[in-house]
């Protein structure tokens, strides 16, 4: 039964007052919930960003490792189920990638990357690029370039790169 009285004002029956009051906090609570949603968004943003570039100077550091064959850095940035598909084919699970690295069976006078880019998908990182480098093969300097592939997770707190693939480009 809905009862309509005038308010002590005059401005309306009392219903009126009602919706009229509760559609002012409703829009007063989507203005709030929007505001929040937004703050939230730009800060999760944010921490992507911070997460990318987490990631991306992660892989700068792999290549300071993989120069100076410091495979006790390097073994920080791998997952213990680490898997490496080499430029030629080789595959390589942690434990040899490590030794590959130790031994200095590359030995680079050059190795930089360009063109990187990361994609989060939650606790998983895919990041891409383009390297090259110079090596002494044979007592000669090699140049090559080509691209690569290396999926990063993050385990408590901290990534660890559990694949790596590298592709040469033809020149």
């Amino acid at each position: 039964m809905s009862v309509w009285r005038q308010d002590s004002k005059g401005g309306g029956n009392i219903h009126e007052v009602c919706v009229k009051g509760l559609m002012r906090r409703a829009s007063a609570g989507c203005v709030f919930l929007v505001a929040t949603c937004l703050a939230v968004a730009a800060q999760h943003g944010g921490v992507a960003v911070d997460q990318s570039a987490r990631v991306l100077s992660l892989e700068n550091a792999w290549n300071q490792a993989e120069v100076t064959h410091d495979a006790q850095a390097l073994s920080t940035l791998l997952a213990e189920t680490f898997d490496f598909t080499d430029d030629d084919g080789r595959f390589m699970n942690k434990s040899q990638w490590l030794a590959h690295i130790r031994n200095g069976v590359d030995h680079y006078q050059q190795l930089s990357s360009s063109g990187m880019s990361v994609h989060l998908y939650g606790n998983v990182a895919v990041a891409t690029g383009m390297y090259q480098y110079k090596i002494t093969e044979k007592g000669k300097g090699v140049m090559r370039s080509g691209r690569f592939t290396d999926i990063w997770i993050q385990q408590n707190a901290n990534w660890r790169c559990v694949a790596s693939q590298a592709t040469l480009m033809s020149h």
